[in-house]
C-alpha cells in the first residue's frame, strides 16, 4: 500500500493570501551589568528597580535581564502598571 501522496504541478505551489503578515519586534534585552554600563546607572539601583518595578524586568536562574524599552518607559513617566480585569 502506497501512502505517499503525489501533487500535481498546480498543487505543489503555496497560494498567495490575501493579508499582510506585521513585522515581529523582538525587545531589547541586557543584563544588569550591560545596561548599567548603556545607561550610565548603578547597578545596585538597576537590582532594586528589578525586584521593584514590575515588568521591567524578568529573571532567569539567578540572573536578570532588563527590557530597555521599559527602562527607558520608566524614566520618561510612560510605563504604566498591568490592570486588573474587573470581575
Amino acid at each position: 500500500m502506497d501512502t505517499t501522496k503525489k501533487l500535481s504541478p498546480e498543487t505543489s505551489q503555496p497560494e498567495h493570501a490575501a493579508f499582510e503578515i506585521e513585522p515581529v519586534v523582538l525587545p531589547q534585552v541586557a543584563s544588569i551589568k550591560q545596561a548599567s554600563a548603556m545607561m550610565g546607572l548603578p547597578v545596585y539601583y538597576l537590582r532594586r528597580l528589578c525586584k521593584e518595578v514590575p515588568g521591567i524586568a524578568f529573571r532567569s536562574g539567578i540572573k536578570w535581564y532588563i527590557n530597555l524599552g521599559r527602562l527607558a518607559d520608566y524614566y520618561n513617566g510612560r510605563l504604566t502598571e498591568p490592570t486588573e480585569p474587573k470581575e
